[in-house]
């Protein structure tokens, strides 16, 4: 699907509904991603890190995930919308792990906000404000067009695509208004650095082990394969 068509498709979804913050599991479709809050510096690609035993994070009812809901692997992903290696995940590694794991039923990847500034806040604030049907299609545009919005004072490019998405200046505003949604995302932030030990994007928990640094499939797959066990 090209940018056009995914704004097209957001269009009518917005259009549907417009909410301020909410979240569902889906299991289909190409998606995408970026940074937000200021806090460490995105990851290097293709220098994978020891996967760390720790505990499996609480997957909350209400977050984003993609896949079966059961699956006997759950991968959690911290990623800042702004991250150009969270792009490269999301548009070149993430296809082949859906189609080999999670669209087989044996995977789930659930979504979690690491902002790495405050252009890329403004933009993970952005997919929580659309329509939850329109939660994926949002975060694959914001990172297809990584390169024009992230960038200094950034929040009225961001509002551009939210327009072409069909969200108005004002469901913008109050959007990036929303300070309960701005708390959440960067409490979910801090418990990811505090508890999880992430300093860097995109980092991965699955069933608990942490993969961060990673630019190439075979790491993943790898990791995944050993969580079946």
């Amino acid at each position: 699907m090209n940018n056009k068509s995914i704004l097209v498709v957001l269009a009518i979804l917005v259009a549907a509904e417009i909410g301020a913050g909410a979240y569902f599991a889906y299991t289909g479709g190409k998606i995408g991603a970026t940074e937000t809050t200021s806090a460490p510096a995105a990851a290097p690609a293709a220098t994978p890190a020891a996967a760390e035993e720790g505990a499996a994070p609480v997957v909350a009812a209400d977050e984003m995930f993609l896949g079966k809901a059961d699956a006997p692997v759950t991968i959690v992903e911290y990623f800042s919308l702004g991250c150009p290696h969270c792009k490269h995940f999301h548009e070149e590694i993430l296809p082949q792990l859906k189609a080999e794991y999670i669209d087989t039923g044996k995977a789930r990847i659930v979504f979690r906000d690491f902002p790495l500034d405050g252009v890329a806040l403004a933009a993970a604030q952005l997919t929580r404000c659309v329509s939850p049907m329109a939660y994926f299609a949002m975060v694959d545009t914001l990172f297809t067009q990584q390169s024009t919005w992230h960038v200094k004072d950034g929040a009225p490019l961001i509002a551009n695509i939210a327009k072409g998405a069909g969200m108005d200046q004002a469901a913008f505003d109050a959007c990036l208004a929303n300070q309960a949604l701005r708390d959440k995302i960067v409490a979910g932030t801090k418990e990811g650095a505090d508890v999880y030990k992430v300093d860097a994007t995109p980092t991965f928990l699955i069933n608990g082990k942490k993969l961060s640094g990673v630019g190439e499939y075979a790491p993943f797959k790898e990791a995944v394969e050993a969580a079946l066990q």
